[in-house]
């Protein structure tokens, strides 16, 4: 089976050292990021008062008897075409429900994979009977404007969405008033969502399935010798990196392995325009060693199965996941796992022989994003001592590759 071509990797540029004489906290400031910073409030009043006048016509009327199923259409609403843990989240939950509802239809809020069947909801011929919205509130308005407010009047509407703090977002309240019933993948995720009011919430794990047949990436695609310890850790920045906390990644590898070239971190990192400092600062805690490295590139899902099966394990010392998709998809691989032992990740890592919670201590939500709105939170910072001991651990077990041409 021949591999998809990666692109090798390129290191960052980074700009003279005039940059790194400016303290931390100041380098992350722009004008533009101190402009949206005040703004903030006002945008997020302005997209929950737009958001509950928008779908006034789509909420839930009570009075309104439910279609049974086979006297409408199943529709599943999603970002099938995204690049992000959600996007692949709802097509592996597109896939369990088609299952359950032969007939599905798929209806993409992104362009979705070619040759994917997907629809354009006001397309449709009968009336909605069941809905599942598989896309998180702040998308509501984009999905339900799919469709005329009559095709979904009769509707049983369930949401899928995924929340990774104790406290439910003021902004997702107007969203109660247009599902029936509300999936989430944790019982961390759930305990927020039921604070908020009498919904049904179901705790329905993300369906994961990997495919045992499927051959690993080319290390040499990646300047990694076939014989290094290559550890993997793959992170979404776009809008908050504290939740992540790549540096914590840096900082466990280094204490655990030094600048040793054959131990070896990959780091996929996906960032906007806003969150571009923290490549810098990554770069200049790696400084001259090359055994930790930045890859930026996107996958389609076939690359991102096989650049994991790369993996001898995974790092995750995030402070807080709703579910860890990742942290489940390589359990499920049966690539060992070091992870912060907090939220989500709890309730099924510890059924996995081959995964290390790493310890934690509980900390205030500090953010110069500032992503989430409701701050009064706290959640995970990971020790990464811990971490470093338990990578060394991990990195004992790995058996030797024995090289055949000189053992015959």
């Amino acid at each position: 089976m021949s591999l998809p071509d990666f692109r090798p990797l390129s290191p960052v540029p980074i700009e003279p050292s005039a940059f790194e004489s400016f303290p931390l906290s100041m380098r992350r400031w722009s004008v533009r990021r101190t402009l949206a910073r005040l703004v903030e409030r006002l945008h997020r009043w302005r997209l929950s008062a737009l958001n509950t006048r928008v779908l006034r016509p789509y909420r839930r009327d009570d009075g309104q008897a439910l279609l049974a199923e086979d006297e409408g259409c199943v529709v599943a609403v999603g970002d099938f075409g995204g690049k992000t843990g959600l996007s692949r989240a709802a097509a592996s939950e597109a896939a369990r429900l088609r299952v359950r509802h032969p007939g599905l239809i798929l209806v993409s809020l992104t362009p979705p994979a070619p040759g994917a069947s997907v629809q354009d909801g006001r397309h449709l011929r009968l009336p909605v009977s069941r809905l599942y919205l598989l896309c998180q509130p702040r998308r509501l308005r984009r999905a339900l404007r799919l469709f005329a407010p009559e095709q979904l009047a009769r509707a049983h509407r369930t949401g899928m969405w995924a929340w990774e703090n104790d406290l439910f977002p003021r902004d997702w309240h107007f969203a109660l008033e247009l599902v029936d019933e509300i999936w989430t993948p944790s019982e961390f995720s759930a305990a927020a969502i039921r604070s908020a009011g009498a919904l049904p919430v179901h705790v329905v794990p993300h369906h994961v399935e990997v495919d045992p047949h499927l051959t690993a990436a080319d290390r040499a695609a990646f300047g990694v010798p076939p014989d290094a310890f290559l550890g993997l850790a793959i992170m979404d920045i776009k809008v908050c990196p504290e939740r992540k906390n790549p540096w914590a990644h840096v900082k466990a590898w280094q204490q655990a392995f030094g600048d040793c070239p054959n131990h070896v971190l990959l780091i996929k990192l996906r960032c906007s325009e806003a969150t571009r400092i923290v490549e810098r600062e990554l770069h200049e805690m790696v400084g001259g060693a090359g055994n930790v490295r930045l890859v930026r590139q996107d996958f389609s899902d076939r690359q991102q199965a096989q650049f994991q099966r790369m993996a001898d394990v995974y790092l995750s010392l995030h402070r807080a996941e709703a579910y860890g998709l990742n942290i489940r998809e390589f359990l499920e691989m049966q690539v060992p796992v070091v992870a912060t032992h907090w939220s989500a990740n709890t309730e099924y890592g510890p059924a996995f022989a081959h995964y290390h919670g790493v310890d934690s201590r509980l900390i205030r939500y500090r953010d110069w994003m500032r992503h989430y709105p409701d701050h009064d939170f706290s959640w995970a910072d990971a020790d990464t001592a811990h971490a470093a001991r338990l990578l060394r651990q991990v990195a004992a077990r790995k058996p030797a590759i024995v090289n055949t041409a000189e053992t015959a």
